[in-house]
């Protein structure tokens, strides 16, 4: 193993010699500091190969400048440049860069021109630009191969990060315990990087979850009227609650008023989550509506697996306007066929209601009717 030590490494910081390991490779790298001043970032870097390109048709085959690279991927929305520079401002660098021992960039290449953007945008009187003028790295030593190189190309760009973001439920649970501990919306979202609306409509969605939590708790109880809650522990309502959290994202955003004013819906609501009854966003959004329509609510009602989209089918056919003669016929023909295939049995058990309703809309299409070959 080679003892000698990079000349850009900064002996200040005392660079120590350690063994990494990139795609299945161990590799000795130095570990320590170096100034910004002293690296140049990678021209040829792949993720901004077309916009280089269309650069290049303007100014020819020549190798682009630092400054030339700096300024398309400040440009480039893709690369979101400056959302790491905001990130790295507010939290510092993270992950070190590796370089080579000849001090060339194999990663961090969009870290390194983050870090310059926040100290073009910071004032010299800045006493935070201290640390960002000198950066952590790894530094490949000096017998390191050029498949040495490849492999840390490899792993740092290729392998899968396994860094599992927290659930959005506990998320939430962080919001919510902010908003409990008396910090405002406005603090809450500075705090987690947020925007202001984000927090007020977690907080929304908290309530409802609260409510959830505290109906599935609660013990049946066949001889209330609404017949009681669901006899889950609290444990298991939290558990169903945070599984989920984005049906009632969705519940908050299509029917909260509803919810906080109609207790027999959000309790047929709460079940309906409950039984699973929902496999998708949409079907959510229409359960209000399902609700109080009632050939949609009767299929929601259902035990088919499929309820939901039925019950949503129904309402999006309805809401459609008729715009043709041929489209009236049609819908015309499949109810006087359903009436037809109705059994005596089957008739009688409508209830009075429903029986007066169709009598009064069979009575309006004859007197329209009439009116209508009176005229012409």
């Amino acid at each position: 193993m080679s003892s000698s030590q990079p000349v850009f490494l900064l002996n200040n910081y005392l660079p120590q010699v350690k063994n990494r390991l990139y795609n299945g490779r161990h590799i000795v790298v130095w570990e320590g500091r170096v100034k910004i001043s002293s690296i140049q970032g990678w021209v040829d870097n792949p993720r901004i190969e077309l916009a280089k390109r269309s650069l290049q048709d303007k100014i020819g085959s020549r190798e682009l400048s630092q400054e030339e690279v700096f300024d398309l991927m400040k440009n480039d929305s893709e690369v979101k440049l400056k959302e790491l520079r905001d990130d790295i401002m507010k939290n510092g660098l993270r992950e070190p860069l590796t370089l080579s021992f000849q001090g060339k960039l194999l990663d961090g290449n969009r870290r390194f021109f983050a870090i310059k953007y926040a100290l073009e945008t910071m004032k010299a009187t800045d006493p935070d630009r201290q640390d960002l003028e000198t950066l952590q790295v790894f530094v490949l030593n000096e017998t390191a191969t050029e498949e040495d190189e490849q492999n840390v190309l490899v792993e740092e760009n290729f392998s899968a990060s396994l860094k599992i973001e927290w659930p959005d439920y506990v998320k939430a649970t962080m919001i919510v315990r902010a908003n409990e501990d008396g910090l405002s919306p406005d603090q809450i979202a500075k705090k987690f990087n947020w925007t202001k609306s984000k927090v007020k409509d977690t907080l929304k969605i908290n309530e409802i979850i609260s409510d959830f939590e505290a109906f599935a708790s609660s013990p049946p109880e066949p001889d209330d009227e609404l017949g009681g809650g669901l006899g889950l522990t609290e444990q298991e309502s939290q558990v169903v609650a945070a599984k989920n959290y984005q049906f009632f994202n969705e519940a908050q955003k299509s029917f909260f008023d509803p919810l906080k004013t109609d207790i027999d819906f959000k309790i047929q609501f709460f079940k309906w989550i409950h039984e699973c009854k929902f496999s998708s966003f949409p079907e959510v959004r229409i359960a209000y509506k399902a609700w109080k329509d009632p050939e949609a609510k009767a299929i929601l009602f259902g035990h088919e697996p499929t309820a939901a989209k039925a019950a949503k089918a129904i309402l999006d056919y309805n809401s459609r306007v008729v715009r043709n003669t041929d489209e009236a016929i049609g819908r015309i023909d499949s109810f006087v066929r359903f009436l037809k295939d109705m059994t005596a049995e089957e008739i009688s058990q409508i209830p009075d209601p429903t029986r007066n309703k169709l009598t009064e809309a069979l009575q309006l299409v004859v007197k329209m009717s009439q009116a209508a070959a009176s005229g012409s």
